[in-house]
């Protein structure tokens, strides 16, 4: 905290101990004008009780003003009212009211003080007493501006005043030292975040203001942490699927320029068989790559955040039947494929673009890998804990998947793989599809297993879909 600061809060400080200096000293000043206030005058007492007990009102008078004389006192201006404001008795020569009787307020209670304040001053010009006589009687003292009442009460005012300034200066410097300590602490903390020790924090000692906003930066620098950590993990991941890519974009590429050279070079002395069998390979390479582009754009698209937000009531039973009627190229062989509903509608909240990508590559998947056929069977089962979900089970007759390759489902893989021997009729991958697969299954909090029939006594794959409803 600098010293600028620091005088403008000293300045705001006492200010408000002035004002509230203002308030007290007002809030006492009415409640005096009403009778209500703490002034508790014992002269004035003493007077009352001598007027009281002295018998008649004017000699009584008299006889306290000479006593105030051979002490050596000056004279003070006295009057004893009635209760309409007719004067009984008066020290001479005050003989009539310097106040309008009605305009004052007068003590309920026998010898209850009120006091009268002239305009814009801290201490009373007169006091009014309350005898205790059979009909209301009051006693008027002027009060000297010059007395020690007078003194006494700007000694108190001031007293006041003093103790407010003193309590808000020393509460402000308390303030100031607590915060020039946090100040340091805080410098440390945000100097080793800047040298890169994502894991300074506050140390916690208070629950008051400053602990809460402590609390609140160490939330905020854990978040910062695991979002760093987050874009390291990805671009790690990015660099890892760049090399991987790099890598096998080599064997491909070379496969082309071969084969293209090759065509270039002695395509006129070819035979039809050779030339359809280099162009059956260009076909196979040129889908490989179109297909990886697609599949690492929509990789690349899953992570945007309007695909999270997106959510709809959607019927998995009618969406798996709209993608078993769409066809598609299965190499001339006629593969048929079967849905099988225990229920229905099953419905389940979630992206719809994303759910039919994921059954979209599923069932190509049995359908490349089928002899003739496909089984789709969907049913929803419950937990241990009462969670219900949806199971999608989809299993064809092919040879099966093997132990490599289903370790590696769901996972990039760091080389192509095909489907046949042949390289000019088979499906080249890098197994994206299947990442693609698994990363909406864990969008929706489902999981995804892959397994080979033959353990069942039968042949071929069978994909399981879990996702909770």
């Amino acid at each position: 905290m600098n010293k600028k600061l620091f005088a403008q809060l000293l300045l705001i400080s006492l200010s408000v101990s002035f004002i509230l200096e203002a308030v007290i000293i007002t809030s006492i000043r009415t409640l005096n004008e009403a009778g209500e206030g703490p002034i508790r005058n014992p002269a004035l007492k003493f007077m009352a009780r001598i007027m009281e007990r002295g018998g008649d009102h004017q000699t009584t008078i008299h006889n306290l003003e000479a006593m105030r004389t051979r002490l050596g006192l000056r004279i003070i201006p006295v009057w004893i009212v009635g209760k309409h404001g007719r004067v009984k008795a008066a020290t001479p020569p005050f003989l009539t009211l310097p106040l309008r009787w009605e305009t004052l307020t007068k003590p309920r209670k026998i010898h209850g003080i009120a006091a009268h304040y002239p305009p814009f001053r801290l201490a009373p010009d007169y006091m009014i007493i309350r005898l205790d006589a059979p009909s209301p009687t009051y006693l008027l003292v002027g009060i000297s501006t010059t007395g020690t009442l007078q003194r006494v009460l700007l000694g108190q005012t001031v007293f006041l005043f003093s103790t407010m300034a003193a309590s808000a200066f020393a509460g402000l410097l308390i303030t100031f030292v607590y915060l020039r300590q946090k100040s340091r602490q805080a410098k440390e903390v945000l100097g080793r975040l800047e040298r890169g020790d994502l894991k300074a924090r506050f140390p916690l000692t208070r629950l008051d203001e400053a602990g809460s906003l402590m609390t609140d930066f160490n939330r905020m620098a854990e978040a910062i942490e695991q979002l760093v950590s987050r874009i390291e993990s990805t671009d790690r991941s990015r660099q890892e699927l760049l090399q991987e890519l790099g890598h096998d974009l080599r064997t491909p590429i070379t496969s082309l320029k071969a084969a293209v050279d090759t065509l270039a070079s002695h395509g006129d002395r070819m035979s039809q068989e050779e030339r359809s069998r280099f162009v059956d390979i260009l076909r196979t390479e040129s889908r490989y790559f179109l297909r990886m582009i697609d599949d690492l754009f929509f990789i690349a698209e899953m992570e945007n955040p309007k695909y999270r937000k997106i959510a709809e009531e959607i019927d998995i039973v009618l969406l798996l039947s709209f993608e078993i009627q769409t066809r598609e190229d299965t190499g001339g062989r006629d593969i048929s494929c079967q849905l099988e509903a225990k229920e229905t509608p099953i419905t389940l909240t979630g992206n719809p673009i994303l759910l039919k990508r994921l059954f979209r590559n599923a069932l190509q998947n049995a359908r490349r890998y089928a002899l003739s056929r496909v089984q789709v069977t969907v049913g929803t089962v419950r937990n241990n804990e009462g969670q219900e979900f949806l199971v999608v089970r989809i299993e064809d007759d092919g040879p099966g998947i093997t132990p490599e390759e289903a370790a590696l489902f769901g996972k990039r893989r760091g080389r192509r793989f095909s489907s046949s021997q042949n390289p000019s009729n088979s499906e080249i991958s890098l197994g994206l599809g299947s990442v693609i697969m698994d990363a909406i299954v864990r969008l929706h909090g489902g999981t995804l297993a892959i397994n080979n029939l033959s353990t069942a006594g039968r042949s071929g794959t069978e994909l399981t879909v879990e996702i909770p409803l």
